[in-house]
């Protein structure tokens, strides 16, 4: 292998290195845990849909950027169980988001997929789960979930720049390394009650290791943990709540990553967050839900880390969408054989 090719791996692991130490930061894990911990799966009698995009250091090319899209819902094994809730039967263009559902047994399955990228060098995830949720008392619930699929690490050579253009051995490390697809798991298990839940996971279960060639090579996808939580405190005689929340990013050696903030709720309509990360940023966010079924949310980090400093502006946005089952009508009066209502 030549002196420029053997730069190049070395750079290559040295980048899988640095991206290794975190998966992407989600300032919007409040609104949808379950991309963090498949366990947080079903927590609303509801079909839940959310799409979620997140660019870093807007202004400088091939900066960070995530793209995920994640669903799950409940799912019921009789007939005779209404699994779902009639959700907004009212069809109010600005509606209340429905509280966690407690005191019954659940079967929750999901999907999710998830993009990220950062200069030449992307990963995409795409995994499917299952959770069960217990009551452990009559108002509060006790989930686990497992989720499984496949890790693709891949190489953008576009975004390669190159002395020697025509450089054949780099060619054939391209060929033979630019995707690489591996088996991973992801758990997790939450503890919640309708305005309130707490949950552990742990992602990148298996470990796997990036193979490149015949490089021996020590970087690998490290097993992060999570720890996160929140607190819907409504007020007396008032249609604002509080809701206090906070999230924990572990893995071994690397520096711990924590989030705390607090959103505030009107009528469960609209919502402002106030968040800080450690030694990071300050994150400011809005969101409402509107159109009968649909949820936006955005929220900007400014940065006061060293990181960062290079540009402020680290944007994300979500867009989600609720639905519940079809509302059945029920007349009390018998109808006639002419379809007419019996007086």
């Amino acid at each position: 292998m030549s002196r420029k090719s053997i730069l190049l791996v070395i750079m290559c692991l040295i980048s899988l290195a640095v991206e290794a130490q975190q998966i992407a930061q989600f300032t919007q894990y409040y609104i949808n845990p379950y991309i963090i911990n498949p366990a947080a799966s079903g927590l609303t009698k509801t079909i839940s849909v959310d799409l979620g995009f997140r660019k870093q250091w807007m202004g400088i090319q091939d900066s960070p950027q995530t793209i995920y899209g994640t669903i799950h819902s409940q799912i019921g094994f009789d007939k005779r169980d209404k699994t779902l809730d009639d959700f907004n039967p009212n069809k109010d263009f600005i509606y209340s988001s429905p509280l966690n559902s407690v005191g019954v047994n659940k079967h929750v399955v999901g999907a999710s997929i998830y993009n990220d990228q950062i200069g030449p060098f992307r990963e995409t995830n795409v995994m499917a789960s299952y959770a069960v949720h217990i009551r452990f008392a009559l108002e509060t619930m006790l989930s686990f979930g497992v989720s499984a699929g496949y890790s693709n690490f891949g190489i953008y050579s576009s975004k390669i720049l190159l002395l020697q253009q025509d450089d054949s051995r780099y060619e054939d490390f391209l060929t033979k390394n630019a995707n690489q697809s591996l088996f991973d798991m992801n758990a997790g298990i939450v503890f919640y009650a309708k305005r309130f839940q707490l949950g552990i996971s742990s992602m990148h279960l298996v470990g796997n290791k990036i193979k490149l060639a015949d490089i021996s090579s020590l970087s690998k996808y490290g097993r992060h943990w999570f720890i996160y939580g929140m607190y819907n405190i409504p007020f007396q005689s008032s249609k604002i709540s509080l809701e206090p929340h906070f999230m924990f990013q572990l893995m071994k050696h690397a520096p711990l990553s924590m989030n705390l903030g607090a959103r505030i709720h009107i009528d469960r309509k609209y919502w402002v967050n106030l968040g800080y990360r450690l030694q990071d940023a300050i994150s400011i966010g809005a969101g409402l839900n509107f159109g009968n079924f649909v949820r936006l949310g955005y929220s900007y980090d400014i940065a006061i880390g060293k990181v960062q400093r290079v540009s402020n502006m680290v944007h994300e946005i979500t867009l989600g969408f609720t639905f519940g089952s079809k509302r059945v009508v029920q007349l009390d009066s018998p109808i006639d054989e002419n379809n007419q209502l019996d007086e």
